[in-house]
């Protein structure tokens, strides 16, 4: 992946996927290596509006929150020398996918559900809304639909990864 974001020479890369496919743990990672900034979504969301992601869902429901993460987005479209953990929907909603491709390097970093269901269950879903209360095969299951629905979208990326699960994809 390294090499690949070297070739393109951008000066802002966004990390697509699922949730927890690792884009956090990546783009930290990646972000020291390329001596860049980092910034997660969903993190910038939360300062910004004073609530957490469950509690903007609750309060004000799924469209407001992707109107929150089209603004924050928007305004990183601007910065420079930046690595972007993106909400696993903010490809999926609006032009967001083609403004990240049109600005920067977009990177989907593809999981399987099987292993995002190990993940997700192994940190305790109850913070991320659209699982919540969903566990074992009923998870898997729901991840299986949602990654259905969003396919389409992270394919759009310009450079596919696979995660494993143990894998930081530096190489």
């Amino acid at each position: 992946m390294l090499s690949e974001i070297k070739k393109r020479e951008s000066s802002i890369i966004f990390l697509i996927g699922f949730m927890c496919c690792g884009k956090t743990t990546t783009g930290k990672a990646l972000a020291a290596t390329l001596n860049y900034d980092f910034a997660d979504t969903d993190n910038l969301i939360e300062e910004r509006y004073g609530k957490t992601i469950a509690e903007i869902f609750t309060t004000e429901g799924e469209e407001k929150f992707r109107q929150y993460e089209r603004e924050v987005l928007h305004d990183l479209l601007c910065r420079e020398k930046l690595v972007v953990a993106c909400g696993g929907g903010l490809p999926c909603f609006f032009d967001n996918m083609e403004r990240m491709n049109a600005r920067g390097a977009t990177i989907y970093l593809k999981a399987d559900a099987e292993l995002l269901a190990q993940r997700i269950e192994k940190e305790n879903n109850t913070h991320r809304p659209l699982l919540e209360g969903k566990t074992g095969l009923e998870l898997r299951q729901h991840i299986e639909l949602l990654l259905l629905e969003r396919e389409k979208y992270y394919r759009l990326a310009q450079v596919v990864e696979t995660v494993t699960n143990c894998s930081i994809l530096l190489r």
